[in-house]
């Protein structure tokens, strides 16, 4: 089960444009001063549309993974299966170093990818050009359709839980959850681009560089897949305490 919650995100091409113009409303009003109308009217322009966030349950440690695979009928022990994993981790980075691709199987594809900063021409870069190394998959068959076997599971935003729960602690009845879900917590995860995308930019396995990737709206979320790190919290994803909705925006809790 992948739980998820919703979130807003503004889908409009211009959307620099809008967020400056923010900007400046916002400092005018700081100064006391009345905003320009044409800021008013492009900030009037924004759409949002609502996607979905995945939230994550919990974090499998190498630990927990290898006692979930001894738990499976392996005749391995969780103590080999761990050791195992460790040294794979580490002689994936070895072999990474090395400049090789590393084929596991339906895991898929394991490689480096750049990230460098331009040079006027060929004969000016160097290899002190290179800013990082990151770490590129490519699903395996197993992990490319995982949309045909995932089931949903809607829970609370992490942001909401956190008001929730901090209402909870203050002892107040009602909390105000307007903006909890417009995007502006949880991390985007790497895995936004498509199986195959460069994760966090840089560039390809073929030394192109990348800005980071586009993603498309609606087949994924609008600037990526995000994960709201954290997960849930107690009560199956729904924060903690529960809470039922109102038509105002609040939930009493």
């Amino acid at each position: 089960m992948i739980n998820y919650s919703n979130v807003k995100r503004s889908v409009n091409a211009n959307l620099l444009e809008i967020n400056q113009a923010k900007a400046r409303i916002k400092e005018a009003k700081a100064k006391g001063e009345t905003p320009k109308q044409a800021d008013v009217e492009l900030v009037n322009t924004e759409v949002q549309k609502t996607f979905a966030v995945a939230q994550y349950s919990e974090v499998m440690t190498i630990e927990k993974f290898a006692k979930h695979i001894s738990s499976h009928g392996c005749v391995y022990s969780r103590a080999d299966i761990s050791a195992i994993l460790y040294m794979a981790v580490d002689c994936m980075r070895e072999q990474l170093l090395e400049g090789k691709k590393i084929r596991l199987g339906d895991l898929g594809d394991f490689a480096v990818s750049l990230s460098s900063k331009g040079a006027a021409d060929a004969s000016t870069f160097t290899a002190q050009n290179i800013t990082d190394v990151k770490v590129f998959w490519e699903p395996g068959a197993q992990f490319k359709n995982l949309i045909t076997d995932a089931e949903f599971n809607l829970v609370a935003s992490r942001a909401a839980q956190a008001k929730v729960l901090k209402a909870l602690r203050a002892g107040e009845s009602k909390v105000d959850l307007e903006g909890a879900d417009n995007g502006d917590n949880g991390g985007n995860d790497p895995g936004g681009n498509k199986p195959g995308g460069n994760p966090g930019g840089g560039s390809n396995p073929s030394g192109g560089s990348s800005t980071g990737g586009g993603n498309t709206e609606g087949g994924n979320t609008e600037g990526g897949g995000t994960t709201e790190g954290g997960g849930t919290t107690e009560g199956g994803g729904t924060t903690e305490g529960g809470g039922s909705g109102s038509d105002d925006g609040h939930v009493n809790i």
